[in-house]
């Protein structure tokens, strides 16, 4: 199953790319609706491999699961995934200069179901499709809208 969502941040690349790789803020207060960052193992970010534990809402119930970075490219993509026993789901955060203030973003979920179990779950989500879909641009939108305030703020003392 796949989920996507594409918006322009109007705010360099550069300066997206840094937001989207605070990991240090995300292990402090979180990201968007998902509770903090716990590293685990022995990679701190933003080596690739760096793993977390962390909690997320959905279908009405509090959900842990792990992450694992595996892609970190400056100023173009961040790759997070976490494989367990029901299910693979790997999140890519795509960024492309269009200019000196404007970044095109572009977020993509992918997952697949590993079991009877994960391929309920996956069918649950289908139904539930549209909702997920109004959810995710919700998110993304005031996530959006954070960054653009941050960066003219910023601009605007300097």
């Amino acid at each position: 199953m796949k989920f996507d969502y594409k918006t322009t941040v109007n705010a360099p690349v550069e300066f997206v790319f840094a937001r989207l790789t605070d990991f240090e803020k995300f292990e402090k207060v979180g990201f968007g609706n998902i509770s903090k960052f716990k590293p685990i193992g022995d990679i701190a970010a933003p080596e690739i491999g760096a793993k977390w534990k962390l909690r997320s809402e959905f279908q009405g119930r509090q959900r842990s699961f792990s992450l694992q970075l595996r892609e970190l490219i400056e100023n173009k993509s961040v790759v997070l995934g976490n494989g367990s026993d029901k299910f693979d789901v790997e999140a890519s955060f795509g960024l492309a200069k269009i200019d000196d203030e404007n970044t095109g973003f572009i977020f993509e979920i992918n997952s697949s179901a590993k079991t009877i179990t994960g391929r309920l779950i996956m069918q649950t989500m289908q139904l539930a499709r549209s909702r997920i879909e109004k959810k995710l641009a919700t998110d993304f939108d005031a996530m959006r809208d954070r960054m653009e305030a941050d960066y003219q703020s910023k601009n605007t003392l300097a």
